[in-house]
């Protein structure tokens, strides 16, 4: 079972093969189970028919009580599903119960999400993650996998099933090898992580955060003018992008782009994209985006705001960004930043205009939080002078008998690198 590590989520991988396969989804929430249909249409799976559950009374065995079965059964049977997706975690037991009972392959939500997350990884660090959020998903759950394969080849029998549960064993032993490895190759990934940060230490960060699909990506191409990868599904970017603000902005700043956030997350992913997480950390400013067009926007932001909190960034200094206000009704711009968050800026990471307003306020943010140094460099010391020019704000310099005087906003802690406390008049 464990030759093809990608083929762990048999409902997903099973039906990526049939383009119409038709899912049922059964959840507690309208909007939730909204967004669920969003994350599986990102896999190109076909959400057709809903089970809506108004008791929030959980079944410890199956989830959902006999009703609620009995309408599932009737709607798989008249709609030809060929899966179900359940909205929430489910424990093993559950999904063993359920696959049972409904006799159709079970999948809940952080097994989707952990799909999706495994299509779009593109590098070989997020891979890694993502390959270690799977296999912390699937080692409680092997049995349930194993059922499930029995029950494709028609494996029945007792001596089968003795086989099942010998192998069982034999993978789980795998799985922690293998979870091992990975853990070992991300520790390699974040040494050369820290490197790397270590290389920026001096050079000012706006991370750019927000739920999954908000346009940061977009977003951040605009204000870079590059050309990260950016599309119009849920998690298309899972790697930290980092990029010049502006090449030509003095003090340098670069803006970083970090994964999509999303209600419910899987606590396997938080975990193995951590280190990625982290550069949140060293950012000197948040730009929180939020989608101004989604009628859960709030909800949206609230989840975003849950995730920095959890890594301790609740302090760092943010605008909150309403986007895609292009997609918003004629008219209706001012009380959507009312409703949704007072004080925000409202832009179309499209619009240039809109654009060029938000980087010029990013740009002036960090110029009013600049230390004012007026120093006297000596003629011996003009060295200096290079790095003054391209890490600070000069307001006014001049040649004097004993050297050249600066009028210079800057950061303390780089002007202290550069020594111009000595030379502080």
């Amino acid at each position: 079972m464990l030759e093809n590590t990608e083929s762990l989520l048999p409902v997903l991988t099973a039906g990526a093969a049939n383009e119409h396969a038709r899912i049922l989804t059964i959840g507690f929430d309208e909007d939730s189970l909204d967004e669920l249909d969003r994350l599986l249409q990102t896999l190109e799976f076909k959400p057709v028919a809903r089970v809506y559950v108004q008791s929030r009374k959980i079944n410890p065995a199956t989830y959902i009580g006999k009703g609620k079965i009995d309408e599932a059964k009737e709607q798989i049977e008249q709609l030809q599903c060929s899966a179900v997706i359940i909205d929430t975690e489910l424990s093993p037991n559950q999904l063993r119960n359920l696959e049972k009972t409904l006799e159709k392959p079970i999948l809940d939500r952080p097994g989707v999400i952990i799909e999706i997350f495994s299509r779009h990884a593109r590098t070989r660090e997020a891979k890694t993650q993502v390959s270690l959020a799977r296999l912390q998903y699937l080692l409680p759950r092997l049995s349930h996998f194993w059922t499930h394969f029995e029950r494709q080849r028609g494996g029945a029998s007792a001596a089968a099933r003795g086989m099942g549960e010998k192998q069982i064993e034999v993978d789980r032993r795998l799985v922690k090898t293998r979870m091992s490895v990975l853990r070992e190759r991300l520790k390699g990934v974040e040494r050369e992580r820290q490197v790397q940060r270590a290389g920026r230490k001096d050079i000012l960060k706006v991370a750019i955060v927000g739920y999954t699909n908000a346009g940061k990506s977009t977003l951040l191409n605009a204000l870079t003018q590059s050309a990260v990868r950016a599309e119009d599904k849920l998690f298309a970017t899972l790697d930290a992008s980092v990029r010049a603000l502006d090449p030509n902005s003095h003090p340098p700043i670069v803006a970083i782009d970090t994964v999509g956030f999303i209600s419910r997350l899987p606590p396997s992913l938080v975990a193995s994209f951590r280190s990625t997480l982290e550069e949140l950390q060293e950012a000197d400013l948040l730009v929180h985006v939020v989608d101004a067009s989604s009628p859960q926007a709030r909800e949206q932001q609230e989840t975003t705001e849950e995730v920095l909190r959890s890594l301790g960034v609740e302090e760092t200094p943010r605008f909150v960004v309403l986007n895609k206000a292009d997609q918003l009704p004629e008219g209706a711009a001012r009380n959507r930043v009312r409703l949704v968050s007072p004080g925000a800026m409202l832009i179309s990471a499209l619009n240039p205009d809109d654009v060029r307003r938000l980087r010029d306020a990013i740009l002036e943010h960090f110029r009013k939080n600049l230390d004012l140094w007026e120093v006297l460099i000596p003629y011996s010391e003009s060295r200096l002078e290079a790095q003054i020019h391209a890490h600070g704000v000069v307001e006014s310099s001049r040649h004097m008998e004993k050297g050249t005087f600066f009028r210079v906003r800057m950061e303390k802690s780089f002007a202290m690198k550069l020594g111009l406390e000595k030379f502080r008049l």
